[in-house]
């Protein structure tokens, strides 16, 4: 019943605050994320108008950028930085027969996506499902990220891909 009503009081009240630079916007949207989330770190900022979901596992020091969507089964390790407009899916549509309109094809399963520590996520990525972005890695602005990134990377682009290393 308890994250019953966080979720109303979040979707009614804690995504219209103001931004988080208000600490006391940002200390109201912390405590419902805390009673939504499956694991909400200390100190997770989690901005205005952000949609996830309740199964979303998020680490100490980490945010949610202001206006982003977080599709189920995502983990997002500690010190994770997210710029506004962020999407994070792991499932697609279906679309392999030629035969059956895509909209009646249905959705692929849901494949999960890991964020892992001191990550750096740019203004409006697209996190494509099954990803697996890896320590230390920046993810530059407007980016889309369709496969696994190395360790300490920079990646940037559509498709992301490396530009060089940390």
């Amino acid at each position: 019943m308890k994250r019953k009503i966080a979720l109303f009081l979040y979707k009614v009240i804690g995504r219209k605050l103001p931004l988080s630079s208000h600490k006391i916007c940002k200390k109201i949207r912390y405590i419902l994320g805390k009673n939504i989330i499956k694991y909400c770190g200390h100190e997770v900022n989690i901005d205005r108008g952000a949609k996830f979901s309740s199964d979303l596992e998020i680490g100490d020091f980490s945010g949610i950028g202001e206006n982003s969507k977080i599709d189920v089964q995502v983990k997002i390790g500690k010190n994770v930085m997210m710029g506004p407009e962020c999407y994070i899916y792991t499932r697609n549509h279906v679309f392999k027969d030629k035969n059956i309109p895509m909209i009646k094809q249905g959705f692929s399963e849901i494949r999960p996506v890991i964020v892992e520590d001191d990550v750096w996520i740019g203004s409006r990525v697209t996190i494509l499902p099954g990803v697996r972005i890896k320590k230390g890695t920046v993810i530059g602005a407007g980016s889309v990220v369709t496969k696994d990134t190395p360790e300490y990377s920079i990646c940037c682009g559509n498709p992301a891909v490396v530009k060089k290393m940390r």
